[in-house]
């Protein structure tokens, strides 16, 4: 699959240690010279397909002031729940990151006639530009797959580069492969990258990627994802967002000392990043419930809450304080040191403030957990259990619902109450007070049967109650 990127590496290479001239390796496309060797390290963090996690890398990148290239299929945004939508892909673009081009069906262009590559490739330029993208410069070759005729069509569609994937040392990958891809680019438009990000890939593994780089002389490393989650929603492909959020964290501090993100288009263009200055940014943290956003009610008691900083200044982060009582943890003496995720048992108002290395004290920020494990009460007053009733009547069916919650004003509150027969077929489902309707009794009904009433929270917690009705002619 990514077999191409891998030869030209090693062609590379070897055109190196043998002291060869460019002229022997142009086989696998033209050569400019060489560029001279980079005092620096940048690294850029591209993502493929527009797939719908990637979403989520948009506030994980800004609040650490960083940007990303998101190389779009436009003709598969929103098409389905795998995809982002065009509101999303506009978010992304919002946030300073860079929207390139990935053919318009994730097409590979080295299987297909000359006239239906330059369709999927220019027409995908051309729709991202009338979303009002510019300059969509930037471009991603479906599959890495790339010959001298794909490179051809990326040029003659206006683009100003072609990534590829493979081509640089990645840990026993590609030995003898350069550490990095050079600044300028070799070849604009075959760039060359570490192995993409899969489910298997580790924190040290995208860390060596980075420090090897910089270890040898500086250089470009540009780093393939797809998807970002923990649910396989890209296959193999998908990085563990607590594994990628760690790297970012890892990332960051590194501008300082010459490693800076910067997205591919500025790469090439050769914007220069930004000078590193003094850290005058709070720090930004948010908490967590069981390892998932603390939003809505929660339905499991205790709930584990966890405390993650960021600091978009550089210095890097210092230490996080919290309270459970509503005080200020900047200035209460009830303040605790947050070390580990820590137990909440009913609803709470967690209050919390990080510090940075540099001094900077973020303002006390708020998160209410909103806990109820308790299920509602649920009966059913009519017909009461045992009654007879007859078929091709109608009768009402009444129901009383109820909740308490747990704890004080720990209550979600009735969401619904659904009312079925012999725990099947489904009658009714009524959500607010009073829980009742007119259940017409079917002709065909005989004999005794049983009616359920289960009870839903908003919290999620059910309950059910039954009455037996025996039906007569």
């Amino acid at each position: 699959m990514f077999g191409t990127g891998l030869v030209r590496g090693w062609l590379l290479a070897a055109a190196t240690l043998l002291g060869v001239a460019s002229t022997a390796v142009a086989i696998v496309g033209p050569l400019a010279p060489p560029a001279e060797a980079a005092t620096g390290t940048s690294v850029s963090l591209t993502f493929d397909d527009g797939q719908a996690s990637q979403y989520a890398t948009l506030p994980l990148l800004s609040s650490r002031g960083m940007k990303g290239t998101y190389y779009i299929n436009s003709a598969l945004v929103g098409s389905s729940d795998y995809y982002m939508t065009w509101a999303q892909i506009h978010d992304i673009a919002g946030g300073g990151n860079e929207i390139g081009g990935h053919t318009l069906h994730h097409t590979d262009l080295t299987s297909v006639s000359s006239t239906t590559a330059h369709t999927e490739a220019c027409d995908d330029r051309s729709n991202l530009i009338g979303q009002g993208f510019t300059p969509v410069a930037s471009f991603a070759y479906p599959y890495a797959a790339v010959d001298g005729t794909a490179e051809q069509v990326i040029r003659d569609c206006g683009y100003s580069s072609g990534r590829g994937v493979g081509g640089v040392v990645s840990g026993n990958v590609c030995n003898g492969c350069p550490y990095a891809e050079s600044i300028p680019p070799v070849d604009p438009y075959w760039l060359q990258t570490p192995e993409p990000a899969v489910s298997s890939t580790t924190l040290s593994q995208l860390q060596g990627y980075v420090t090897n780089a910089e270890t040898h002389g500086g250089g470009w490393i540009v780093l393939v994802f797809h998807g970002i989650c923990s649910n396989s929603c890209t296959g193999s492909n998908s990085l563990n967002p607590a594994t990628f959020t760690s790297f970012l964290d890892w990332l960051q501090p590194r501008a300082a000392n010459g490693t800076v993100v910067r997205t591919v288009g500025e790469v090439v263009t050769g914007t220069p990043p930004p000078p590193p200055g003094p850290d005058t940014t709070p720090p930004v943290t948010t908490a967590s419930c069981d390892g998932a956003a603390c939003t809505g009610w929660l339905r499991t008691s205790p709930v584990q809450v966890a405390l993650s900083a960021t600091d978009a200044g550089g210095s890097g982060f210092a230490a996080t304080v919290y309270t459970v009582d509503g005080t200020d943890p900047t200035v209460s003496s009830s303040a605790l040191a947050y070390t580990a995720p820590f137990p909440v048992t009913r609803t709470t108002t967690v209050r919390f403030s990080s510090r940075d290395n540099a001094g900077n004290v973020e303002q006390a920020r708020s998160q209410q957990v909103l806990i109820d494990a308790a299920a509602p009460t649920v009966a059913i007053t009519a017909p009461v259990d045992g009654s007879t009733v007859r078929r091709n009547s109608t009768v009402p069916v009444t129901a009383t619902s109820t909740d308490t919650g747990t704890g004080s004003g720990a209550a979600s509150g009735v969401a619904q109450v659904v009312f079925s027969l012999d725990g099947a077929t489904p009658l009714a489902t009524v959500t607010s007070a009073p829980y009742q309707f007119s259940w017409k009794v079917r002709a065909n009904l005989q004999g005794s049967h049983v009616l359920t009433a289960t009870a839903t929270d908003t919290a999620g917690n059910t309950t059910s109650t039954q009455v037996r009705v025996n039906i007569a002619r």
